[in-house]
């Protein structure tokens, strides 16, 4: 059985997912290919669907807030979806005629509608299924069409119910995450070999291209307290921010790590304390599969928002405002004195993970050879 994923570069949490996804039942003996579902569309169509995404959650957060509550409607989202589904999906036709998949897996909404209108046409017979990579659900992501749904959860599963979707198509699976992140791992044996105390609270900052300012305010407020504790803050991509934090760790009252970028943090997510993040999908997720505890802060109105829910009503987070800075540092040093709070939300953590399927068992596919794509995927 030959599975296809379309993903899209609408920030990195839907690729981040398919890889995951491509890994665990690529393991198990699957033929998985991975696709980007808005490059054949153009440049136009590729700006709208992921650059503007950015900026406006980068910039005008508030204006991407309102837009994801006007448009979760079936006539506001879907209905416009699925009107660009009818001028633009042909073009993804030569990518499923390449792949002849058995099961299409749909990543993003938009591609989402497209399958789902190419099916109601009688362009494609594969089975369609939908993927959500947040814990929230937005009407964007349902369709008639659906063959079957990749709930994040059992609250995604309970609203995809309300909304009308029936209950035999929805399975329970959590958002893929990497093997290393669900593995087991010896703390002791990480902090040694990562160079971080075995003593000291070790917290971990992740920022991404989001939530630049805020994380450095939040961080020079805790360094400010009297409290003991050793940081790591992962910075990715962004140069900028890692420079700053490399000055910074040398007139820092306490040990900081700073690091721009790393293929580990799986192992530092399983080395640390606490992680003190924006809530993405995909972040969440992992940090969840790895037993750590969040403080979140920012969260883009919309799906962000429903990840932050997610985390506070499990108490495996706690939610932080980085226009305050002092009573966020305030909030993560009161945690680090509380080592058995600490240790209660970790064990949230591992329940917020429940699934009552496996990936396998959604999709009802039976294993076969793995086939290469013959398309190196962007990295992270």
């Amino acid at each position: 059985m030959k599975i296809l994923v379309l993903y899209a570069m609408a920030g990195g949490g839907h690729l981040s997912a398919s890889k995951a996804l491509q890994a665990q039942l690529a393991g198990a003996g699957f033929q998985v290919a991975l696709e980007d579902s808005t490059k054949p569309f153009g440049r136009l169509v590729d700006f709208c669907c992921c650059d503007l995404y950015k900026i406006s959650a980068k910039h005008f957060p508030w204006l991407f807030g309102l837009c994801y509550r006007l448009t979760d409607s079936r006539r506001g989202a879907s209905g416009f979806m699925r009107f660009a589904a009818s001028l633009f999906g042909n073009r993804l036709m030569p990518i499923i005629q390449k792949h002849d998949p058995d099961v299409i897996v749909c990543a993003y909404p938009f591609v989402c509608q497209i399958m789902s209108r190419m099916k109601a046409k009688g362009l494609i017979s594969a089975k369609v299924v939908h993927m959500l990579t947040d814990y929230g659900l937005h009407a964007a992501w349902i369709s008639q069409e659906a063959d079957g749904y990749l709930a994040s959860c059992a609250d995604a599963a309970a609203d995809l119910q309300r909304r009308g979707v029936p209950a035999g198509k929805i399975h329970v699976c959590g958002i893929p995450v990497r093997p290393e992140f669900r593995q087991p791992a010896d703390r002791d044996a990480l902090r040694a070999e990562l160079g971080l105390s075995p003593d000291l609270p070790v917290l971990l900052f992740m920022a991404g291209s989001f939530g630049v300012k805020s994380v450095f305010s939040v961080f020079r407020a805790l360094d400010a307290l009297p409290d003991p504790f050793e940081a790591v803050v992962i910075t990715g991509k962004n140069d900028k921010l890692f420079a700053k934090f490399q000055e910074l760790a040398g007139r820092s009252a306490h040990r900081l790590h700073p690091i721009l970028f790393t293929s580990r943090v799986a192992d530092y997510m399983h080395a640390c304390d606490l992680l003190v993040t924006k809530p993405g999908g995909l972040t969440t997720s992992e940090a969840l599969a790895c037993g750590i505890p969040l403080a979140v802060f920012d969260p883009i109105p919309g799906q962000e928002e429903d990840n932050a829910r997610f985390l506070l009503e499990r108490r495996a987070a706690v939610r932080l405002r980085s226009s305050r800075p002092k009573e966020s540092a305030g909030q993560v040093a009161a945690l680090l004195r509380a080592p058995e709070k600490l240790a209660e939300m970790r064990e949230n953590c591992r329940t917020c993970l429940a699934c009552s399927e496996t990936l396998e068992e959604a999709l009802g596919a039976k294993p076969g050879p793995q086939h290469e794509t013959g398309k190196e995927l962007p990295s992270l």
